[in-house]
């Protein structure tokens, strides 16, 4: 299939035989789709640009090793993504300078190389950036760049009905978390249900979150008490953007997935959770240093409930019990609050559950799959004090 812009063939013979001015015109012809793939992966207004600067560099040199001038617009999406990828490789863990933050909260979702000073774009920017890196590639291209769908499915190689399937996802999580994090017009914040997700992020630049998934592997997790670190990679996999976890119903594929210590009291954890299949995707939290007891937030597929309960060596007591409607294959936005003897949990900015309970004053975090596959994606955490 031909994925070239009309006149591709023409100004790509001419740029082979030494025609700048050619080769400047497929700049301005494909600039807006070489923008928006590498937006789609750096989300950075500045490394945009150089990449995007170095991806028609590389292109030049390269350009006569295209052997298929129909293929030109898919030749080209796959030098700005090894681009893409090459910046998200050598980019440091040191903070940027405020100037730098300050230019990039501007930037406008609907024009990439513009900015805007506007809360909604705020809102949908975050929204944007929840979504999987495959659904936000599709997403770029379709509204940023302007592309058909036919051409989407023939420069990323997949069914033009995939396209069509992550754009009406994208559409739908999109509309619901704006619905969540948009301003009065669309969403009471003053509603107590409403007000999950102000809450939890309440207090961003006095207590900063902390990624909980980062560099190769399973880095700082750790096996529970009793499993060994084979059983730990049998039940856990790394994605890209988050971990997997898959277990059967023996309870030898059980490996709670753990991180923290002792000293954690008061924190807040967010992350987002999508049940893939079978039964309970679990959170486990202030785990006791012998891991026999710890609190747990539970996604009960079966029942449609989202619970949590009290767990310790006599038992499970459940605390607080909410009818939810889990579907499998949605992705929720999930944040845990344990303040003091304050329990609550919130579910796309939405309060879901409530409790009292002090019995467990401090402990790790873990996540756990019973009889089900889930992902879990973008965990952050804070503590509180």
């Amino acid at each position: 299939m031909n994925d070239s812009l009309p006149g591709d063939k023409t100004l790509v013979d001419k740029a082979c035989g030494g025609d700048e001015r050619a080769f400047a015109d497929l700049i301005n012809q494909h600039r807006s789709l070489v923008f928006g793939v590498i937006w789609a992966v750096l989300r950075d207004a500045d490394d945009t640009e150089d990449a995007t600067q170095e991806t028609f560099i590389l292109a030049y040199r390269n350009l006569s090793q295209l052997d298929d001038v129909g293929k030109f617009s898919s030749w080209l999406y796959t030098i700005a993504r090894n681009v893409a990828l090459k910046w998200v490789r050598k980019r440091t863990l040191e903070a940027r300078g405020l100037s730098r933050v300050q230019e990039y909260q501007q930037l406008e979702f609907l024009h990439p190389e513009k900015v805007v000073e506007s809360q909604y774009a705020s809102d949908l920017k975050r929204a944007f950036k929840l979504l999987s890196p495959a659904d936000r590639m599709v997403t770029t291209l379709f509204y940023l760049v302007g592309l058909h769908q036919n051409q989407i499915a023939s420069i990323l190689g997949i069914p033009v009905g995939t396209v069509k399937s992550r754009l009406h996802r994208s559409r739908k999580q999109l509309k619901r978390r704006l619905l969540v994090m948009g301003n009065g017009t669309l969403v009471d914040h003053e509603n107590q249900e409403d007000y999950g997700r102000r809450v939890i992020g309440g207090m961003r630049g006095v207590i900063h979150w902390q990624k909980l998934i980062q560099g190769d592997g399973l880095t700082d997790w750790r096996p529970a008490k009793g499993h060994t670190e084979a059983s730990l990679h049998r039940v856990w996999t790394r994605t890209d953007d988050g971990i997997v976890g898959e277990a059967g119903p023996s309870s030898d594929n059980d490996s709670p997935l753990i991180i923290g210590d002792s000293s954690w009291g008061s924190y807040e954890l967010s992350l987002l959770i999508t049940p893939i299949s079978g039964g309970n995707a679990q959170v486990f939290f202030r785990m006791s240093e012998d891991e026999r007891c710890w609190y747990l937030l539970d996604f009960l597929l079966g029942w449609r409930a989202v619970a949590i309960s009290k767990v310790s060596p006599e038992g499970l007591t459940k605390l607080s019990v909410v009818n939810y409607p889990i579907e499998r294959g949605q992705e929720y936005d999930v944040q845990i609050a344990a303040r003091g003897a304050s329990l609550t949990s919130y579910i796309d900015g939405k309060l879901v559950n409530q409790v009292t309970d002090f019995s467990y004053q401090s402990g790790p975090i873990a996540l756990n799959v019973w009889e089900s596959k889930t992902a879990f994606r973008d965990l952050r955490f804070r503590l509180l004090h």
